[in-house]
């Protein structure tokens, strides 16, 4: 099996994972407080359906506009950064089982089409993230390993849902 068809499937487990995150948490749990202090299990939810539209953002910069990239990875557009995205995902606004997944959904397509786009030579082009944007990429990251993140992304925010439901978690 190639790159290409091995970080198909992970974008697939990672899809399949939010579906199955999704058929075992009740809509009526979405208000209840989460694991991380700042948000509820909703925005929890909200803000792992941002996650593959932005990375596939990311790649596309790295790719295509890497000065773009290494303008907007610095320590100040790190901090908005991270503000303005706890802010969106606290946002008011209606989630529902079926807005998060069309959300999640049309994500995933998007990074399913620029997988299938890219020469394999592409996804070794890199770019430093640094810790203050996302700790978890800190340091040189290849496009490769934005696709990788994808799941680990989906897995950090899953372990906070899961640990707030505890005994409540059907998984």
């Amino acid at each position: 099996m190639g790159l290409r068809e091995e970080l198909l499937q992970d974008l697939e487990a990672a899809r399949l994972s939010f579906h199955h995150l999704l058929d075992t948490v009740p809509e009526s749990s979405y208000s209840h407080p989460s694991d991380n202090p700042a948000w509820t299990i909703g925005d929890v939810l909200y803000h792992i359906t941002l996650g593959p539209p932005a990375l596939q953002f990311e790649i596309w910069m790295i790719n295509h506009a890497p000065w773009l990239m290494r303008i907007a990875l610095t320590p100040l557009t790190s901090r908005i950064f991270n503000w303005g995205n706890a802010l969106f995902a606290r946002m008011p606004k209606q989630i529902t089982r079926q807005t998060l997944l069309k959300a999640y959904e049309r994500g995933h397509t998007g990074l399913i089409s620029s997988l299938k786009r890219m020469e394999e030579a592409e996804l070794r082009r890199s770019t430093v993230y640094p810790p203050e944007f996302v700790s978890e990429l800190a340091g040189e990251v290849s496009i490769e390993r934005v696709f990788r993140y994808v799941r680990g992304h989906f897995e950090v925010h899953a372990g906070q849902i899961r640990a707030a439901l505890g005994d409540k978690f059907l998984v």
